[in-house]
């Protein structure tokens, strides 16, 4: 049976373990019918990522529901090789002719603690052997992206089937100053969720207080469905499933109609942002409409461009606030105080039921506002800024708070 790698945001592995368990009853047969296949028995989990067996048409599926992982990576094989002739041999012997259409294309190698270490060397010798296999077809677009890691003499060969990293959704993000990807937007946003049930999150208003360009909105409002507009590498395969060539086959999912939270809110002080996060929300919207056709139900939106710490104008209860604050000077609230003064404010103000703020870890709260308390924290690098994500709640015995 074919073996696949999900790669992952590290500490992200075991969301995604949790996604794939949720969208695994969804997914379809090659003749678009509920797919009737067993839970994979077995993952194996490692830093960055999980490995697992399946058939090729079920987890090439993922491709359209992970919201939290990076890409996945259909394993073509496994092998010892300290020579290049070995390795040559290797490569030119795996059935490329069943999935690419020719023998060009992008290589990611890597290679440490082996003695073939020379990943230019490397890459010359497997583009060598692809030419044999293709020696007539020489076109200057790349069909597919191959990946090869040696490790202690343990060669690892990879075949792409994502493409674009997926946090590329599909639909138009315009983005602000400082964006946050959303494959991190979803993972926190489940961080928030924990175990709260589907019944219990429809009551929710969800609210973003420095919406930017929507980004944790507009990943509340599509994590019930797939991300379909967009191409996937495996799409371009010489052997591409049939059924995921056409446009319309997004049609054969049973997906929920269910908009996750009861209404979505946001705040900015930048008019510019506001129309931006509207345009966002609308791309997601649309495909959700498009999806879910007679069963669709528009979103309850409504951003305002103001600044959140000036007004007290209340928001629907129960509500949840996550944010993704300016960092360092740029924050509004710096000289009063920073993260706690705008921790402390939105609690005062809002009343939120829980409360997630996104900050660098040397810009650690050192309290907690009047009458909450941590619940949850994470961490998370986000575009390379080693950041936590503190989950703030009402604290359940006010006599200890």
């Amino acid at each position: 049976m074919p073996r696949f790698f999900i790669s992952t945001p590290i500490g992200f592995e075991k969301q995604v373990l949790e996604e794939i368990k949720a969208c695994w009853p969804h997914l379809l047969t090659k003749d678009a019918q509920k797919n009737n296949l067993p839970f994979p028995a077995e993952f194996v989990s490692e830093q960055g990522g999980l490995e697992f067996e399946t058939e090729l048409f079920v987890a090439l599926q993922l491709n359209f529901f992970l919201k939290s992982a990076n890409r996945i990576l259909l394993r073509m094989t496994s092998f010892k090789a300290k020579d290049l002739p070995k390795f040559y041999q290797r490569v030119k012997s795996l059935p490329w002719a069943s999935y690419l259409s020719h023998g060009n294309v992008e290589w990611e190698i890597a290679a440490q603690r082996s003695r073939l270490n020379n990943e230019k060397r490397l890459q010359e010798s497997a583009a060598a052997a692809l030419s044999e296999l293709f020696p007539h077809e020489n076109p200057q677009k790349p069909c597919a992206s191959i990946y090869i890691r040696m490790d202690e003499d343990l060669c690892t060969i990879s075949l792409d089937t994502t493409g674009d990293h997926l946090h590329k959704r599909g639909w138009s993000m315009l983005k602000g100053e400082a964006p946050l990807r959303e494959t991190i937007a979803a993972y926190l946003i489940r961080q928030m969720i924990g175990q709260a049930t589907p019944a219990q999150m429809s009551a929710v208003t969800l609210c973003d207080p420095m919406v930017g360009s929507g980004t944790f909105l507009c990943e509340a409002r599509g994590l019930a469905t797939g991300h379909f507009k967009r191409a996937f590498a495996f799409q371009k395969w010489k052997n591409a499933p049939k059924l995921f060539l056409s446009e319309s086959f997004p049609l054969n999912y049973s997906l929920s109609s269910s908009k996750v939270f009861k209404a979505y809110r946001g705040f900015d002080l930048d008019r510019e942002m506001i129309e931006v996060s509207q345009r966002n929300f609308a791309e997601v919207e649309e495909q959700i409409r498009t999806l879910q056709r007679k069963q669709y139900e528009a979103a309850d939106l409504k951003l305002e461009c103001r600044n959140s710490l000036d007004s007290s104008e209340p928001i629907e209860q129960p509500l949840w606030m996550i944010l993704n604050p300016p960092y360092g000077e740029r924050l509004p609230v710096v000289g009063k105080g920073g993260l706690n003064a705008l921790a402390s404010e939105l609690c005062r103000l809002y009343k939120p039921q829980k409360l997630g703020i996104l900050y660098p870890e040397k810009e650690k709260m050192t309290g907690l506002p009047g009458g909450y308390e941590l619940i949850h924290q994470v961490k998370v690098n986000n575009g390379g800024i080693r950041c936590l994500f503190t989950i703030l709640a009402p604290c359940k015995n006010e006599g200890l708070c």
